[in-house]
């Protein structure tokens, strides 16, 4: 067992190098992000609501479209091949694009196309990254685990949108593309050499589908056999599909808010790509902040009314910049809107990773990604053409209405959650 009184990512090396390798690729992702939505802005000035949200659109469409093809290739690949081969693919794709700036060859359907491409290498990064985590903590330290992993992206996104801002203008954008393309060669590197404590993701999943078959006679070990498959585990417990349509619903609310922030600091408060920088960095810094102070935050068994309460923060903080126009006022209501996003986050993950069983997390995770990215295409493409027609502050009152919505929706579904703890009872005294 890891010492206590040693930090908690020096304690579990391994999930350290992992960690480390995603704060690295992640951040020169978030840097990448920002340059090409700046670039955006530049070239189609007259409708540039339009043109990011098909830019993002372009993004969430491969985890909607493949989700089933991830969730079996995640299910059986060795980890450390996934992690490494998704990397690497990324740094391909950006060196390429990188070129293309630099040429001043780049186009607009090309940055539809690559962020598409580059997207498909994340669809099946991110739960790949997520079935690890029980394989590299125990299982008291999961929560934590989960707090480090999400902080990881958070992280990154502060430190890039941060750093994309301020040499946007010094170094320029087809650098700060090559620069993505290097962060991702340095984070295959650190994920080559993770060494996994356990059996292969891919041979646990047999072995536990043969032992469980084999227990014909046992009720209990019955039942677990029976969530072998994702759609049967769902039949038994409809309400871990409707807590992530809840999840789609926030993120058709939420995520948006990348869409707004740059057309906010463009039409509303005429500054720069500096001033958006900082804006969104706020945000990140916001959902740092309860992603890490998660685990101070009882809930006492009631995590998904404590979701619903965090909605209505979130919802609350965006009705502040739709009524006053003012940069410090909206990056404080970014910084607490993402506080509130931050502990909902981890406090469901760490449910769904306590409840649903092994061998189907992988699917189970590229589901979820599938039906929170089903939320994105049509988010972005409603709240960029909104910004078309409508000003900004507006478009922040939109969106603050439909996260009240979702609060309402996570606080009819808070009745069911001891079903879901008993379940996860249950499974653990069976495979005891």
């Amino acid at each position: 067992m890891p010492d206590s009184k040693r930090s908690f990512l020096f304690a579990h090396r391994q999930f350290f190098r992992l960690w480390l390798g995603q704060v690295t690729s992640q951040a020169g992702t978030r840097v990448y992000q920002i340059a090409i939505v700046w670039w955006i802005l530049m070239i189609s000035a007259e409708n540039s609501g339009f043109s990011l949200g098909v830019f993002m659109v372009a993004g969430a469409l491969p985890a909607l479209l493949l989700y089933k093809l991830i969730g079996r290739v995640v299910d059986r690949m060795p980890a450390k091949v996934m992690l490494v081969s998704c990397d690497l693919a990324s740094a391909a794709l950006m060196g390429y694009v990188a070129w293309s700036l630099h040429t001043e060859t780049f186009t607009l359907w090309q940055a539809y196309l690559f962020g598409f491409l580059i997207a498909v290498a994340e669809g099946f990064f991110n739960p790949a990254i997520t079935k690890c985590l029980p394989s590299l903590v125990a299982e008291e330290y999961l929560e934590q685990a989960v707090a480090y992993q999400a902080s990881s992206q958070y992280l990154a996104s502060f430190g890039g949108s941060v750093l994309g801002a301020m040499l946007i203008a010094w170094l320029g954008i087809p650098l700060l593309v090559m620069l993505n393309a290097i962060t991702y060669v340095f984070s295959a590197m650190i994920e080559m050499t993770l060494v996994f404590p356990v059996a292969d993701p891919a041979t646990v999943s047999e072995n536990s589908d043969g032992q469980l078959s084999g227990a014909g006679e046992s009720p209990a070990s019955a039942e677990t056999a029976d969530t072998g498959n994702t759609s049967e585990l769902w039949q038994k417990f409809p309400l871990l599909k409707q807590l992530l349509v809840g999840f789609g619903l926030v993120n058709f609310f939420a995520t948006p808010t990348l869409v707004i922030v740059p057309l906010y600091v463009q039409k509303s408060l005429h500054g720069n790509a500096t001033v958006m920088g900082l804006l969104e960095a706020a945000l990140w810094i916001g959902i740092l902040l309860g992603t890490f102070t998660a685990a101070l935050v009882r809930s006492h068994g009631r995590t998904i009314r404590l979701g619903s309460l965090s909605m209505v923060i979130y919802g609350v903080s965006m009705v502040v910049p739709g009524l006053l126009i003012n940069a410090w006022t909206f990056g404080l209501a970014l910084m607490l809107a993402g506080a509130s996003l931050g502990i909902t986050n981890v406090k469901f993950v760490t449910l769904f990773q306590r409840v649903v069983p092994g061998p189907v997390k992988g699917r189970f995770f590229a589901a979820m990604q599938a039906i929170i990215g089903f939320s994105f295409p049509v988010a972005y493409m409603v709240f960029g053409y909104l910004g078309d027609l409508m000003s900004p502050s507006r478009v922040c009152l939109v969106q603050a209405a439909g996260i009240m919505l979702v609060a309402m929706w996570f606080y009819h579904l808070s009745a069911g959650e001891a079903t879901l703890i008993r379940y996860a009872e249950a499974s653990d005294q069976s495979s005891s």
